[in-house]
């Protein structure tokens, strides 16, 4: 029942209150929150998936349903729930894949955003929140024009990376509510509480709003967790809340953090801003009590989503001790450091608590430039780390990036020529992109490289249009970057091969099939894809 100060409108589904002030609260026949991964990889094409449940819907998800009342789906549209083998070469994602990436985000009525659609018309949420990198912010901000058509009243809530580094400038999307700077496991459940009971947005700390007026409001920094073990288990309640959860392979929720918070300095990099460079762990005893839980959902390998697993030694120990103590039949895969990796007896300990590849961290084969984009390592040290993951039984896959802003054309050779020397397992290929808020975003700023507005739907790792360099003409530059796509892709396809040959012998025949045909099938798909341009 309204009071004689407030009425009802009813728009579709949806029912808002209004009282005589004119701000908006959420009536209680609709306590509803659809929380989305807003979709990026199946814009270059429909198989190319994110096939994971990202760790941020299930921690708000769990965080939303442990401390409120609020019904609650998660829902990750870059996922199809058709997909088959894909596999995304560096040539198809800076050439065909690119264009199509581009066409999807100008025409709204293709199927994938059909798809978002009537996800958004079928649960009928009062608050929608998408959690955004600044890869796919372009494709949030479609997903929130989407949703204000279905229903003007409906809230947006964003969160993520890219949100809280770019602060009030989000704001230039008129679909967007609310902005969460920082984590949102204890904000999202203040701001519900705030839209519920019609309290003032100002009362919730660590949100960027918008008012009745329009006017942008910055409310207080929200504080860190510290308490990491207090936050609920992903997999836990995702049976309950992610939308189409019986389609997804069981490694989409292999995805486990062991902390948060990254040490080092990196320029390029996102993390620090997001987390902080103070480090805060889980026990592991925490951490091994939800590999269990996923390790009894029919796991036998996991992946740590940290940006560096364990960080210390100490911890690496203890963790890795215990894996192998509790669990001893399964395997895990990491990001790890040069630092820690050029550790010889870091290593055993991580072979011995049951992992079998990491993602090591290398960027640069030049020393001057590694010193530039603050990566504490050398280039002897890097190839010290990959011989001994690679010593101890542990796939070493390398992140390689080319194009820094003091990037000439002989740094670029020299990264390239070391790729070999190092030996890594596979190159994971970058071109360097100023993501807006990181330190080197104003570096290419005070440099001149970047003079107009910076349009982040254009730019990311592997656009064709990345050039942010000083000393290396553009033309000449992609010039260079086409070269280094093709030897990267040629390296790969060989370093593949070989992976083959020693699974063939650690594995056998059958299973050795297996794998080489769906990398066949993959090629397959690829080649379809350049006769549909269109079709997402």
């Amino acid at each position: 029942m309204t009071t004689p100060q407030e009425v009802v409108l009813t728009n579709g589904p949806f029912d808002v209150l209004v009282n005589s002030t004119g701000s908006a609260n959420i009536s209680n026949n609709n306590r509803k929150i659809l929380l989305m991964e807003p979709p990026f990889y199946r814009l270059y094409h429909d198989q190319f998936c994110l096939v994971k449940y990202p760790l941020a819907l299930g921690y708000l998800s769990g965080s939303i349903i442990k401390n409120t009342d609020w019904s609650v789906q998660t829902y990750n549209s870059d996922f199809n729930v058709n997909k088959r083998y894909f596999t995304s070469e560096n040539d198809y994602l800076t050439g065909e894949g690119f264009e199509r990436y581009l066409s999807c985000l100008e025409d709204h009525s293709l199927p994938i955003w059909d798809e978002v659609r009537k996800t958004i018309e079928e649960y009928n949420p009062s608050v929608l929140g998408i959690t955004l990198k600044s890869q796919n912010f372009t494709s949030a901000t479609i997903v929130a024009k989407l949703a204000k058509e279905i229903n003007p009243d409906i809230k947006v809530v964003i969160g993520g990376a890219h949100a809280t580094m770019n602060g009030s400038s989000v704001f230039d999307c008129e679909y967007i509510d609310v902005s969460c700077i920082g984590e949102g496991e204890i904000t999202i459940i203040e701001l519900l509480n705030a839209y519920e009971k019609n309290t003032e947005l100002q009362n919730v700390n660590g949100i960027i709003f918008r008012d009745k007026s329009n006017e942008i409001i910055q409310t207080p920094p929200r504080a860190y967790i510290e308490d990491l073990d207090s936050l609920e288990f992903p997999l836990t309640s995702a049976p309950k809340v992610f939308k189409d959860f019986e389609k997804y392979p069981k490694e989409a929720f292999s995805y486990v953090f062991g902390s948060r918070g990254c040490p080092y300095a990196c320029t390029f990099c996102e993390s620090k801003s997001m987390w902080s460079r103070k480090v805060r762990y889980r026990s592991p005893e925490n951490i091994i009590s939800e590999i269990k839980e996923m390790y009894d959902f029919g796991l036998r390998r996991v992946t740590f989503d940290d940006d560096t697993f364990g960080v210390s030694k100490k911890n690496i120990k203890a963790i890795n001790e215990l894996m192998h103590k509790e669990l001893p039949d399964l395997t895990y895969t990491c990001e790890t450091v040069v630092q820690l990796a050029k550790d010889e007896n870091v290593v055993k300990d991580m072979r011995y608590g049951g992992c079998t590849s990491t993602m090591v961290g290398i960027e640069s084969g030049n020393n001057e430039m590694l010193k530039k984009v603050k990566k504490s390592q050398t280039t002897d040290e890097c190839i010290q780390a990959i011989k001994n993951l690679k010593k101890h039984g542990i796939e070493a896959h390398a992140f390689i990036m080319v194009g820094f802003p003091e990037e000439t054309e002989e740094t670029f050779k020299q990264t390239m020529d070391f790729i070999p020397k190092l030996a890594p397992d596979s190159v994971i290929f970058s071109i360097f992109t100023p993501y807006p808020g990181s330190e080197l975003y104003y570096v290419c700023k005070d440099m001149g490289i970047i003079e107009k507005e910076f349009d982040v739907s254009l730019y990311n790792h592997q656009s064709p249009l990345n050039c942010f360099t000083k000393y290396i003409p553009e033309e000449r530059f992609f010039e260079l970057r086409r070269e280094a796509v093709k030897f990267v892709d040629n390296y790969n396809r060989k370093a593949k091969f070989k992976r083959g040959i020693k699974s063939l012998h650690n594995i056998g025949i059958k299973a050795t099939w297996k794998k080489a045909s769906s990398y066949i099938y993959g090629i397959f798909i690829g080649y379809l894809s350049l006769k549909d341009k269109t079709r997402v």
